[in-house]
């Protein structure tokens, strides 16, 4: 009797184990964010002149999302509205609906007013499923994303990236991208010259810091993740505690077998 008791509470433990990690199992990517996660950046370094030069008048202007009326001091806000882990587009040219994700937030362009007030518009942020669907060579808007899917490394490894992506993954939490644009490599023979952009992301596939330099390591613009709407800390304890409460558990039902 004792025996198949232990076997019963092991098999709800391993029960418990399995339920936490199914949504990872279920599908091979997910979107980080949720209803009402709010994120808000800092531009601590912007130059102007320079942006200007390498992609021409029209850098912070051309919805480019990440450099819309960038400024050195200012900050922007993104607060998401709604996600769809099935989100659908018709592509007219293969005539069929392809599949995303996507994220819906509402949008603070830069400013330095910490009222914030009003949000500036909606916007929508999509990638696709499957990250093989993206076309060869790509290089993503403004050379890395406010978001990107989970898990960041196997999404990132399955897309045909432009060749002067690096990944580098040895962090569990954190993925860093490095991106090296060629002089004239872009569309409308952009940038002027050798640029190489930096980017962090967190757990959540947001984008928690972007550096672009150029040679001599000299920083052009800066922006850091400066606000998180779920610290991180918090993220990691809540399944720690579950676990240890559930052992609690556990190990109270085995004592009362024993004594019983």
């Amino acid at each position: 009797m004792k025996i198949k008791l232990l076997l019963l509470i092991s098999m709800v433990f391993i029960g418990f184990i399995v339920s936490t990690t199914s949504n990872v199992v279920a599908s091979n990517y997910d979107i980080g964010v949720e209803k009402g996660d709010s994120f808000t950046w800092k531009c601590n370094i912007c130059d102007k002149k320079k942006m200007e030069d390498l992609f021409g008048k029209n850098w912070d202007s051309n919805g480019t999302g990440l450099f819309e009326e960038l400024k050195r001091g200012n900050q922007m806000r993104l607060t998401v509205k709604e996600t769809d882990k099935d989100f659908k587009i018709y592509n007219p040219s293969s005539l069929k609906n392809e599949e995303f994700f996507s994220i819906t937030f509402k949008k603070w362009i830069w400013t330095n007013d910490d009222t914030w007030g009003d949000y500036d518009y909606k916007d929508q942020i999509t990638h696709y499923s499957d990250p093989k669907d993206y076309s060869d060579d790509l290089i993503f808007p403004n050379c890395a994303p406010i978001w990107l899917p989970l898990p960041l490394d196997d999404y990132l490894k399955e897309i045909d990236l432009y060749e002067g992506y690096s990944i580098d993954t040895r962090s569990r939490t954190i993925t860093a991208i490095s991106c090296e644009i060629k002089k004239y490599d872009l569309k409308g023979d952009y940038p002027t010259e050798y640029i190489n952009i930096h980017a962090i992301y967190n757990d959540q596939g947001i984008l928690e810091s972007y550096k672009l330099y150029i040679e001599n390591h000299q920083i052009i613009i800066e922006i850091v993740l400066e606000s998180n709407s779920i610290p991180p800390m918090i993220e990691f304890f809540i399944p720690v505690i579950l676990v240890i409460f559930y052992l609690g558990i556990i190990y109270l039902m085995y004592k009362k077998v024993l004594i019983g």
